[in-house]
Parts: C-alpha cells; structure tokens; sequence
C-alpha cells in the first residue's frame, strides 16, 4: 500500500536541480530562476495547462543528463569539466571567433604553452562532430530520465530540444524552426536569459534580441520582451535559497500538481542516483548496488 506524503513532486525536484546545477557548472538556483524565465514567457504566450506542467518539468529537469558527458568532456579539454561548460554558456559559439576563444580559454587551463597549444588542436579536430555527440549524449539522456520519472513525452523532447537553434545550428540533430518543439525552444531561450541576467537585465535583454532568428525564435523573443520593465519579474531572478523554492512553487499550475508518493520518490532516487553515477565511468551503477545491499 502507498503511502500519501503530502508533498509535490516539484518541491523534491526543484530542490534536487541544485545538484545538476553544480554538475552544468552553474551557480545553486539555475534551473530554478531558468523554471521562471521559462514560465513567463508560456505566460506571455497563454499556453494551456496541459503544456505549461510539461514545461514546468522540462525546465527544472533540463540538465538531468549533464552528467553523462562530464567525463568526455574533461578528458577533450583536459580540464574540469564544469569550468568547461560554465564557459561555454556564454560563448556565441556558432560564431568562429567566439568558439576559438571558448577553446584558448578551456584547453588544459593549467598546463605549459606547448601542453595548451596540443590540448587545442585535438579539441579543433574533434570538430562540430564531436561537440553534435557531447551534446546527444546529454540530451538523450536528460530525456530518458524524464521518461523514466513518468512525464509524458513533451517535457522529454523538450529536454532533447534544449540546445537546438532556430537557424538549424544547433545540436544535436540541427533542427531548424518549428521542426523543434515549442517547449524546446523556450527551454533554449530561458536557460540563457538566466545565464546573462546575472551581469544585469539590459545585457541579458540585448543577448535575447541580438540572437533571435539566430538561436531563438523570435516570437518567443518578442514574448520575453514584454517582462524587460517587469521591476518583479527581475527581482525574483536574484533570489536564492527557500525564498526562490517557494516562488517556483507558485509557477506549477495548480489544476496539474503532482504529488510525491512513495513509489515516485523511489522513482525519483534511482534516477538522481543516475545522474551521480554518469559522473564517470568508474561509477556507473554504483549508488543503485549499494542501495541494493543496503536495503
């Protein structure tokens, strides 16, 4: 018999995103002020129920599968990985000159000039094939664990959608325009307005209009400029810890919230135990045998 524990599921998962905020190289909250960037602008677009609770889940699960390429990831780049990625969220990277900064300043940080300098050329040869991999195995993966948790397959391809660009230069597939999601492609825009408003919304604002037609498409870009004079809207990107748990509490539409029983926080455990096992190969299935031998 299962047991009712009173508790929302989105209240476990906005608490365990700060893990797969660290793992993305990002600051404790990430997934959670990226939930209400994402949230405003299905706000502004008057989406249904049904689409704002996959979307709700999608934004606070969008990096469940940063770990899986954490270990190719430091090995190319010779370093750790997350300062590789905590990097590479502010890099214009379709942009040649931008790429090759985000690769002199990420190959083998600590290493001598001739270390470097060979560092770079094999993450140069790995090419836009091997960045299309690091990124498939990141996003098949966030979306397998979705599915694993039960949400339904639009907060999965959401996930899987997460880095496609609307002008087809995106990864992984190259999907151009509607050929990604809708909730794929706020995900995409919400991520990195939350990434650039901590150097302040003006900057985050231009980043959005600069890119859109670009990364983004741009009705939703037009969508999110109805909150640049939002006072409210930009305060509650600065908050932090159960203050910023709370107001993302209220973002999950109330005719759709799901509570945690016992069998989905089981659910919930084996997954994020997933998510700390494909930190390295060396560690692949290990929390899920020793809860085996433990219980």
């Amino acid at each position: 018999m299962l047991l009712s524990t009173d508790i929302r599921l989105s209240e476990v998962l906005s608490a365990l995103s700060a893990a797969l905020d660290l793992t993305e190289g990002q600051p404790i909250g990430h997934s959670a002020r990226t939930c209400l960037v994402g949230m405003r602008i299905a706000e502004e677009l008057a989406l249904g129920l049904d689409e704002r609770s996959d979307l709700f889940y999608a934004l606070l699960l969008k990096d469940a599968g940063c770990s899986s390429n954490a270990a190719k990831v430091s090995a190319l780049f010779a370093a750790h990985d997350q300062e590789v990625k905590r990097d590479r969220k502010t890099t214009h990277w379709p942009r040649t000159r931008d790429s090759l900064g985000h690769v002199l300043r990420s190959a083998r940080p600590n290493g001598s000039l001739l270390e470097r300098a060979r560092q770079m050329v094999a993450v140069s040869r790995s090419g836009a094939e091997g960045t299309r991999e690091l990124t498939q195995l990141r996003c098949e993966r966030g979306a397998g664990i979705a599915r694993s948790l039960g949400f339904p397959l639009a907060t999965a391809e959401a996930i899987r959608g997460l880095d496609e660009h609307w002008d087809g230069a995106g990864y992984p597939a190259g999907l151009t325009g509607g050929e990604n999601s809708l909730l794929g492609r706020i995900l995409g825009l919400a991520q990195t307005v939350e990434v650039y408003s901590v150097a302040g919304r003006e900057i985050a604002c231009e980043m959005a209009r600069a890119r859109s037609g670009t990364w983004f498409d741009p009705a939703l870009v037009d969508a999110f400029e109805a909150v640049e004079h939002d006072e409210d809207f930009w305060a509650d990107l600065t908050l932090e810890g159960d203050e910023l748990q709370l107001r993302v509490a209220t973002m999950e539409p109330e005719d759709r919230v799901l509570e945690a029983d016992e069998e989905t926080l089981d659910r919930v455990s084996e997954a994020f135990a997933q998510v700390v096992d494909a930190k390295s190969p060396w560690t692949y299935r290990h929390s899920l045998g020793v809860a085996r031998v433990a219980v």
